[in-house]
């Protein structure tokens, strides 16, 4: 009986068993971040309320018996938002975590540390990585624009890689430099251009930082104000950009590869004359001009001839690669990451190629030993077109404006097969002339563009190669010395070969030149940090530091004509004549010292003090040294008890410093020698010429800047607003200034004036939607005045580079803008009815009908440049904007962004060539449509004439610049995750992207974002003359995460 109540118990116990086993179910699936898909190594899954679980995988997978019925399984991991699922009749459950960040505790960084966004008392502004990733660019700089309040981005050039202009806070300076320091992974890099380039391809100036793949960023922050900048001392006046590299992360290695094809048409085209039009033009013009008869019996027999715009501009491709692999564990961690891209310039005959290598590596020494090193090698090929610049190793007209102004009636190909090279009329037969002797029916004599970009070469090449190392020593508790040593080597070398008939036998031979230019850059640093907590009430962060850094640009160039052969290029400069060779080595120094101490009270109280003392080779004996302190506050009220509970944030800033700019040539303060050469005895010799006089008092610019900011936030931060007003005072301007003639020099650099930016800005951020339909809008905002205090009795100080023959286009006074344009007042056209008497003109000038007349401002009667000009407008926007939208639904995301300027104006001097209706170059069909006739009085457009004041810059050719643009568009599809676990992918995405999709603006010109020949400083802002045009594109790419 006993055994068998045994046996019963064995058998009740076992089918117990089975039936409770038979319950029990399988679930499966795979623990992922819902920012970007990637996986969670170690994140936990548990039955709720039951003592069953499991962790995930180095693959974020995971594997759980859970028992039948309505139970509910808890995802949790650090960092993350934990979330909850019913089981319900599923098997396979994938779950992407929210990260569980408050903004405010997000960490920003700031120049050498870094620290979270409620502790700060500067104005800075931070664009994270997944905002990046939203946006495809080739180039680094093209993520801030519109991004940033107060920070106005400005694409000075169309070309593949050209280079832009960057100004936070308005322009600080006149001559020196407006650029913002940039720091690239702790190291403070070169960004100008000029510095940079070898300088004999023509076209404009290749941006530096192009040589960074955008793929490679992990976040870009901006410090704008005295408090955030001053730890940078003399370079911290133009604000600081902060680029940090992606590195290694704690787990298995993740790849990820991206790559896309893209499609780029210029923007829009110029609506000039085809060439029956071009023919009618040509006869009235010579008629009027000279009463000749009419050149051409029958001008619409040339139909439409050759649309020189369709022959220079094409379809381009661009191909990107990126492909990175990242891991790493406790001791080592590592980043690396290689990219190719090859883009097409829509000009025919201009391309980009880039290629890059960057490892980052973090290695674990010891408890209190850390190392890490940054490393990037890049390489850049480049094939430029000729813009109207003012540089290069020629002057003749650029394939831009050729392609506006070449004769509609020439062929692209001369009955030979030759490209057609001369800009020469037509005659009546269709037959044309292609001889230099015929003068009479010569045109101005410039070549086809397409002749031009097809006969020349003008090309080069960047090596680049960044390499930081910093060793972390935890010296003692809450105490740690850095120290950083680093290398930033450029390498520019570039091209250029003309051959003879491009040059149409003005000199013997081809045309050829080489350069190159080293430029160097070494870095010593250490940094003490000491960081700590007492009684929970009082943390206190210090820091001290010193600088060395040390700079050369080494330049060698030689150029040769005449050669007996074309076929070597420009690679033998020695089989030409007239060889040229020179060669320069430039130096300067920077030795730095500085703190910075943040001291915080019961999270409510924040004060910061930093000051820098810098030392520049670059100033006079006695002022090399400048002291540069800045001190802020910041009152956290949303920490005091009254609103604590209330769900707002509400912090206030207070901010003074001082900052310097040393942006000038290193030897300014010395006196220089230029070369001249003289026939003596029947030879050549060399001598020097005194170029710029010594000023031992010349010292640094100083900048002094106040900022009172405000931040919002409503709704635990679902809406946020930050404003900001700031002044900024730049005293000691670097001033260049022509020397007279009777001295013996040419100009100097002297300290004089003040100029004074003010402004306001504003961000708003809002989360519109939160949940399976997600949509954030990000609005940015500022004004900006800029105004010229002093002078230092130098007032009316000319400049404008020479365009068409016009100089002295701006004009510095006291009270008025940096780069403001000055010129006459156009009054219309003189009609058949005017008095001559009474109707103002040039002293030498005649009264005739049909040409333009300008505003006598003295009332004397004559128009004269010294007392009928004025200011006609202003090339920097006083106000710019930007809005960002993201929306993400399911497996889709969707991001718009456009942004815009309001408020300024621009030069159009290509105006001044296609309104000038002489009979040679091409028009603009408006202006010949409505051109001045005895029949059509117009008031806006001159007769069809050479007339002798069809080249004077005035208001007529001053427009308005302001603009709203369609930057960006991006739509993208996530495979579902389903469908990828089995393949071992973590994410894969399809996206396809729009670039500079529409432009509202009443710019009548090709697009209002110019600079006159691709630069970026003040005093060549909102000139538009033959520049490279921007394109629109279109990419279809992919995003695969292994």
């Amino acid at each position: 009986m006993k055994n068998r109540t045994k046996g019963l118990v064995v058998i009740f116990l076992v089918l117990g068993n089975l039936v409770a086993f038979a319950q029990n179910i399988t679930i499966q699936g795979v623990i992922t971040a819902e920012d970007d898909g990637l996986p969670l190594p170690g994140a936990n899954v548990v039955v709720k309320d039951m003592a069953i679980g499991a962790s995930a995988n180095f693959d974020g997978e995971y594997t759980l018996e859970v028992p039948s019925g309505d139970v509910t399984l808890v995802f949790s991991y650090q960092g993350f938002s934990s979330q909850e699922v019913s089981v319900g009749g599923q098997r396979t459950i994938n779950v992407a975590l929210k990260t569980d960040v408050n903004e405010l505790d997000e960490v920003v960084i700031i120049g050498y540390g870094s620290t979270t966004k409620k502790d700060l008392t500067g104005s800075i502004a931070t664009i994270k990585s997944e905002d990046l990733e939203s946006v495809r660019s080739t180039t680094a700089d093209d993520f801030v624009q519109g991004r940033v309040s107060g920070l106005l981005l400005t694409q000075t050039s169309g070309q593949p890689g050209g280079a832009t202009s960057v100004r936070i806070r308005g322009s600080s300076s006149i001559n020196a430099s407006n650029e913002p320091l940039y720091v690239i992974d702790g190291f403070p890099v070169d960004n100008n251009s000029d510095n940079l380039s070898a300088g004999v391809a023509e076209g404009p100036s290749i941006n530096a930082l192009s040589t960074l793949s955008a793929n490679d960023i992990a976040s870009i922050d901006v410090l704008k104000d005295a408090s955030a900048t001053a730890i940078y001392g003399s370079r911290g006046a133009n604000g600081v950009i902060i680029i940090t590299t992606k590195r290694g992360l704690n787990g298995d290695a993740q790849i990820n590869y991206d790559t896309y094809l893209g499609v780029s048409e210029v923007i829009k085209k110029l609506d000039v004359l085809n060439a029956s039009q071009f023919a009618f033009y040509v006869n009235e013009s010579k008629y009027n001009g000279s009463g000749d008869p009419r050149f051409y019996t029958n001008p619409t027999s040339f139909g439409v001839g050759t649309d020189w715009q369709d022959e220079i501009f094409r379809t381009a491709i661009t191909k990107s690669h990126d492909l990175s692999i990242k891991g790493g564990n406790q001791d080592i961690k590592y980043a690396v990451s290689g990219s190719y891209l090859d883009q097409e310039g829509v000009v025919i005959e201009t391309d980009f190629k880039r290629y890059n290598f960057r490892v980052n590596l973090d290695f674990k020494a010891t408890e209190k030993l850390s190392i890490e090193n940054s490393l990037s090698l890049n390489r850049t090929n480049f094939n430029t077109a000729r813009t109207e610049t003012t540089g290069g190793v020629e002057v003749a007209s650029s394939a831009i404006t050729g392609a506006y102004q070449f004769n509609p009636l020439l062929p692209v190909f001369d009955p030979e097969g030759n490209y057609t090279k001369g800009n020469f009329i037509v005659q009546d037969d269709g037959t044309f002339v292609n001889d230099v002797s015929n003068i009479q029916e010569q045109i101005p004599n410039f070549p086809s563009p397409v002749a031009y970009q097809k006969l020349t070469e003008s090309k080069g090449k960047a090596t680049r190669i960044l390499d930081n190392l910093a060793i972390k020593w935890d010296v003692a508790k809450n105490l740690q010395l850095k120290t950083t040593l680093g290398v930033d080597l450029n390498i520019n070398e570039q091209f250029y070969f003309r051959t003879e008939e491009i040059d149409f036998g003005n000199s013997p031979g081809a045309f050829a030149a080489q350069a190159k230019n080293t430029a160097t850059s070494y870095l010593a640093e250490s940094t003490l940090n000491y960081t700590n907590t007492f009684n929970n009430r009082h943390r206190v962060n210090a820091l001290v530091g010193a600088s060395w850094q040390d700079f050369t640009i080494e330049s060698l160039s030689g150029n040769a004509l005449g050669f007996p052969t074309e076929n070597f290029g420009s690679n033998n400069l020695g089989l030409g004549l007239n060889p040229g060779v020179s060669s320069n080595i430039i130096e300067s120094r920077l030795i730095s010292y500085f703190g910075r101490v943040n001291y915080i009270l019961d999270n409510k109280y924040i004060f910061t003090a930093t000051s820098r003392v810098d030392g520049s080779s670059k100033f006079g004996d006695g002022n090399k040294y400048g002291f540069f302190p800045s001190g802020a506050f910041a009152w956290n009220v949303s920490e005091e008890d009254f609103l604590q509970d209330s769900g707002l944030y509400l912090k206030l800033r207070l901010g003074y410093g001082i900052i310097g700019n040393e942006s000038i040539a290193p030897y300014s303060a010395q006196s220089t020698f230029k070369p001249t050469y003289h026939s003596f005895n029947d030879n050549e010799v060399v001598g020097q010429l005194p170029s710029t006089p010594a000023n031992s008092a010349l010292k640094w610019e100083r900048t002094e800047q106040y900022n009172i900011g405000l931040d919002l936030g409503f709704f635990n931060d679902r809406l946020g607003f930050t404003i900001d007003g700031y002044r900024k005072n730049t005293e000691d301007l670097l001033l260049n200034l022509q020397v007279p003639s009777q001295t013996g020099y040419i100009q100097s650099v002297v300290n004089a004036g003040s100029v004074r930016n003010e402004g306001i800005e504003l961000g708003i951020n809002a989360q519109m939607f939160k949940g399976k339909f997600n949509w954030d809008v990000n609005l940015t905002g500022a004004y900006n005045k800029n105004k010229i205090l002093d002078l230092a009795g130098l007032d009316n100080i000319p400049t404008g580079f020479g365009i068409l023959g016009i100089t002295n286009w701006q004009l510095l006074v006291e009270g008025g803008e940096i780069g403001a344009f000055y010129g006459y007042v156009s009054d219309g056209i003189v009609q058949l009815d005017d008095d001559p008497a009474t109707t103002p003109r040039f002293a030498t000038d005649t009264f005739t009908p049909g040409e333009r007349k300008y505003k006598d401002l003295n009332g004397d009667g004559v128009i004269d440049a010294d007392n009928d000009r004025t200011f006609i407008g202003n090339p920097i926007p006083e106000y710019t904007f930007g809005i960002n939208n993201t929306i993400t639904w399911k497996n889709w995301d969707l991001n718009i962004f456009m942004q815009g300027v309001y408020g300024n104006e621009i030069a159009n001097f290509n105006r001044i060539n296609l309104e000038n209706l002489n009979g040679q170059g091409n028009v603009l069909l408006e202006a010949f449509s409505n051109r001045w006739t005895p029949n059509n009085p117009s008031n806006t457009y001159t007769r069809a004439a050479d007339g002798p004041r069809n080249i004077v810059f005035s208001d007529h050719y001053v427009e308005d610049g302001s603009y709203l643009r369609l930057k960006s568009a991006t739509l993208g599809y996530s495979i579902p995750g389903k469908f990828l676990s089995k393949m071992k992918i973590n994410k894969l995405r399809f996206y396809l992207t729009g670039k500079n999709l529409f432009t509202l603006t009443d710019y009548s010109g090709v697009d209002p974002e110019v600079s006159f020949g691709g630069q970026n400083n003040n005093l060549s802002a909102g000139a538009d003359f033959g520049g490279y045009p921007t394109s629109r594109t279109f990419l279809l790419g992919l995003n695969v995460n292994f």
